[in-house]
């Protein structure tokens, strides 16, 4: 208990003089004070269009994306954007740069991407086929044969730079298309001056992997592969995947089918989806992705590995979700370790900007990608002629609770005693991975928890030892009165920073940067256009600011912002 109550002391500690650094920016939101350092609005995006991809070139330049921008908008603006900020370093941003203005609805700066600096520079649009690189068009998610476009994407997400030349003015940018099927795009890049300049560009080839779903955020690792993380909703609900009448939720009936047409009429395997998708060889004609079973199937957001190269952070997007930690047998290879999930202790607080999270790992299981492949395909077989209604043509929920019974050695369901695992292998922990963390006692309560992010160099000398992370919307099951997490409500989000310990293991989550006031009623922007709203996508500088982007209704426009946890 002394632990715990000194952590909490040390959590208030910080947010205090996290307001004190801000000049004392208190915020009320729903009763809550909004901490958090001094946040500058660095560049606003067009109406309706969430801000995605946030990359940084070796120069300091920066990529992001303009995703599912309002249709109703001029000028081409109504299409997604694959763009870069150029004309600046953004590792060494002035840290009292003038923030860029908020706009005015009407205007037509609402309609455009502004940056505090420089300019933005679009490298393309949603449909543009670069000389007929893409015949089909930038985003189009194109048929396993290459026959076909199943889909026209306006939803680009992660982006990575892998660069080509020494001076970090050549190299190529992947994209990922978050979409059902998913997809990614590479673009060949140059740059002459401050203007980058697009060579070529190409879709990476997802059919050895039986294609992908909603290519969400990613990162690269250290390494320097890709890593694309498909955030499958699906995954908690696999009993409805081969149910052609279910269209009600994920995975809707139309969805599986789209797969159904990329793969040429075989009817999709649920397991085959929901992964971290490693592309090897980046820079190859082809390039050779890998499905990394090991990391566990779920809504993945994006994987984060540290400077040890096993030791990996997975958030799960969405509600009711857990918190994910992979250890990897040998460094610099993820096809083989260990998988854990986030147990959370709540601080003696309930306000949602102070209270703290004491974390430990529960062991789910270990295997290997050959391991698991071998499981996967034996529901390959199985399509809609399979189905019966109020049963379940793939692993059980009772199946669940026999293997969770044999791990923990305990009656969980108060029927016949201890089960036996109905299997030789851990196939549960990385097939139906939350299914599996809730029965052996993990906490499934995390609400949109989104990028995770460390500065690798930082994070290995030490200088900047801590790993941040952004929950979009503090609601559902972490403000309920139930479970290991009951904080207020924050509809505009909070950043937690995670302190890394010696071994890269983390016990320990805290808020540091609170979005908001929250004005429901308010007829615009309902979360403060002065504060962040609904943090997603996450980057850790070299000087330990942190640039973060938004996914939020609760902004007319959404923004880039750049934190500094020093208040300067």
């Amino acid at each position: 208990m002394n632990i715990i109550l000194n952590k909490k002391a040390l959590a208030v500690a910080i947010a205090t003089a996290t307001l004190a650094a801000c000049g004392g920016n208190d915020n009320d939101n729903d009763g809550n004070s909004a901490t958090g350092a001094k946040v500058t609005r660095l560049a606003t995006i067009p109406k309706g269009a969430e801000l995605t991809g946030i990359e940084v070139s070796p120069n300091g330049e920066v990529f992001f994306n303009v995703q599912h921008p309002s249709d109703t908008l001029p000028n081409g603006e109504n299409k997604a954007a694959v763009g870069a900020w150029i004309g600046i370093d953004i590792q060494n941003l002035p840290t009292d740069l003038e923030p860029v203005s908020v706009p005015d609805p009407a205007s037509a700066e609402a309609m455009t991407t502004r940056v505090a600096t420089g300019r933005f520079q679009v490298l393309g649009r949603e449909g543009d086929d670069f000389a007929g690189g893409l015949p089909f068009g930038l985003g189009n998610i194109v048929s396993a044969d290459g026959s076909t476009g199943i889909k026209q994407s306006n939803d680009p997400d992660f982006n990575a730079f892998i660069t080509t030349g020494d001076n970090g003015n050549s190299g190529y940018l992947f994209t990922a298309w978050e979409d059902r099927p998913g997809g990614m795009s590479r673009m060949e890049l140059s740059k002459v001056g401050d203007e980058w300049f697009v060579n070529n560009a190409m879709n990476i080839d997802f059919s050895n992997v039986n294609g992908t779903m909603i290519n969400c955020f990613g990162s690269v690792s250290p390494w320097g592969t890709p890593l694309t993380s498909e955030e499958n909703y699906e995954a908690e609900n696999t009993a409805h995947w081969n149910d052609s009448n279910y269209s009600g939720g994920y995975p809707s009936y139309s969805d599986v089918q789209k797969i159904q047409d990329y793969l040429g009429g075989t009817f999709p395997n649920p397991y085959d989806y929901g992964y971290i998708v490693e592309i090897t060889q980046p820079a190859d004609a082809s390039p050779v992705p890998v499905k990394h079973f090991t990391l566990g199937r779920v809504a993945h957001e994006n994987p984060i590995i540290m400077p040890d190269e096993k030791t990996v952070y997975l958030t799960d997007d969405g509600g009711n979700k857990g918190f994910y930690k992979f250890v990897a047998d040998t460094a610099g290879d993820l096809s083989s370790g260990t998988l854990y999930a986030a147990k959370a202790t709540q601080d003696d607080e309930t306000d949602s900007s102070i209270a703290g999270f004491d974390l430990e790992w529960i062991e789910l299981g270990s295997s290997t990608n050959s391991v698991l492949e071998a499981a996967i395909d034996e529901y390959d077989d199985i399509d809609e002629s399979d189905f019966v209604a109020d049963a379940n043509s793939y692993i059980t929920d009772q199946q669940i609770n026999d293997w969770a019974e044999s791990k923990l050695g305990q009656d969980l369901d108060g029927m016949n005693g201890i089960a036996t695992s109905p299997f030789s292998d851990d196939r549960v922990a990385f097939l139906e991975t939350l299914k599996a963390s809730e029965a052996l006692g993990a906490t499934v309560e995390f609400n949109k928890m989104e990028g995770i992010n460390i500065n690798y160099q930082g994070a290995g000398d030490g200088s900047i030892p801590y790993m941040y992370v952004g929950l979009t919307d503090i609601t559902g099951a972490m403000t309920d009165d139930a479970g290991d997490i009951q904080v207020s409500s924050n509809p505009c989000g909070i950043m937690y920073r995670l302190p890394l310990e010696a071994d890269f293991d983390v016990s320990r989550m805290e808020p540091v940067l609170a979005g908001g006031p929250f004005d429901g009623s308010a007829t615009g922007s309902q979360c403060s256009d002065d504060n962040i709203s609904r943090p997603d996508n996450v980057y850790v500088l070299n000087d330990g600011r942190v640039l973060i982007g938004e996914d939020s209704s609760k902004h007319v426009n959404n923004m880039l912002w750049i934190y500094n946890p020093e208040g300067e």
